[in-house]
């Protein structure tokens, strides 16, 4: 799901995430300031506990960083890896005020599937049940005082380096909502049981994601072409070719991205499928779950040690989630454990902020 007329069509680098910061000039701290305040007492306390355990207190202290593992459902792009990583507790039974007690107890086990092989066998005919699926959608086009409303049940990968030492692990499984306006200027994500989450929710107003949330916006997929050539070369980087790994990577992450967290008309949700499906290294996965454990068929891309997939029913073939899966032992890790997840439960289309598809407010 998106994009931005009169911008650079463009997928964001990882490390971009990395780079967003707070617009100057506001006199109260922004979400991102407020979440790179918390990550850096939270190093010093976590390291602070290490040397008291160990006995090197007053020793020189190692980098320390707290991150995400960047995936490919990093939400609508950089726009909600903002408020992804914005920190805060997540409650595994100490103090609700110990802003560090999530990052320092034990993580629960994340999920592992069987690991079905993907081809290119079935993958035309596949697409083409997806794409007409998708066509034949109800349109839901907000006015411009409106929302696109997501609610999404989601889990990803977290990384915690302090102490020379780094330790990853994998979210449970939780809700997630967001509102975004159709021109991607306003926003609301209210995510609480996120490990970093704020759980009064994020502001997603004009700010330090803004390029990102335009380009992915509603009024930017509107925009987008609908013959699946066309659209296929705006998922390339400037530059980039098809066949390049580095570029084919990109272009299937840009896809991703148009199709996490956001409404598209059917007729651009329709070409993108046909489109992505033309990217070189995708391939089918024809047995698969969701995160709600709905069966399905996946449209997947192998990228390192992991492999992406986008979710469509097997029956229906209407597009259900995305998730990665690791393929190769990684940070401890066994192959089959499912890293990052995101199932859709409702897409709607509503007048205000934190208000629900049925009217009530959050």
């Amino acid at each position: 799901m998106k994009r931005t007329p009169g911008r650079r069509h463009e997928p964001i680098g990882h490390t971009e995430f990395d780079l967003l910061l707070p617009a100057p000039a506001d006199p109260a701290l922004s979400p991102g300031r407020h979440a790179q305040l918390k990550e850096h007492l939270m190093g010093e306390i976590l390291t602070s506990r290490a040397e008291a355990a160990s006995g090197t207190a007053g020793a020189p202290r190692p980098p320390r960083r707290l991150r995400r593992a960047a995936w490919i459902a990093l939400p609508v792009a950089a726009t909600l890896a903002v408020g992804a990583l914005a920190v805060g507790p997540w409650d595994l039974g100490g103090s609700k005020d110990d802003g560090v007690q999530a990052l320092t107890g034990p993580h629960p086990e994340p999920p592992t599937v069987t690991l079905e092989p993907g081809s290119t066998k079935n993958l035309a005919a596949a697409v083409d049940h997806i794409s007409l699926a998708a066509a034949r959608q109800p349109v839901l086009e907000p006015r411009k005082d409106q929302y696109v409303y997501i609610e999404s049940q989601v889990s990803f990968r977290r990384s915690l380096k302090a102490g020379g030492k780094e330790e990853s692990w994998v979210d449970p499984l939780h809700k997630r909502q967001i509102w975004m306006s159709p021109d991607g200027t306003k926003g609301w994500l209210y995510e609480p049981g996120d490990s970093f989450g704020e759980k009064k929710g994020q502001d997603l107003d004009d700010g330090p994601h803004r390029d990102s949330s335009h380009r992915h916006s509603y009024d930017a997929m509107k925009a987008l072409p609908t013959d699946p050539d066309a659209l296929l070369a705006k998922l390339y980087p400037e530059g980039g070719k098809m066949g390049d790994p580095e570029a084919d990577w990109d272009a299937f992450k840009e896809s991703g991205s148009m199709l996490h967290e956001q409404l598209a008309p059917p007729e651009t949700s329709a070409a993108l499928y046909k489109a992505a499906a033309r990217i070189p290294g995708v391939t089918l996965v024809e047995n698969t779950t969701d995160a709600k454990g709905r069966p399905g068929i996946a449209v997947a891309f192998v990228r390192g040690d992991s492999r992406f997939e986008w979710i469509f029913d097997k029956s229906t073939y209407a597009y259900l989630g995305q998730r990665e899966v690791l393929l190769k032992e990684t940070d401890g890790m066994k192959p089959g454990t499912v890293v990052g997840q995101t199932s859709v439960v409702t897409r709607a289309v509503v007048d205000a902020e934190k208000e629900l598809p049925g009217g009530e407010k959050l």
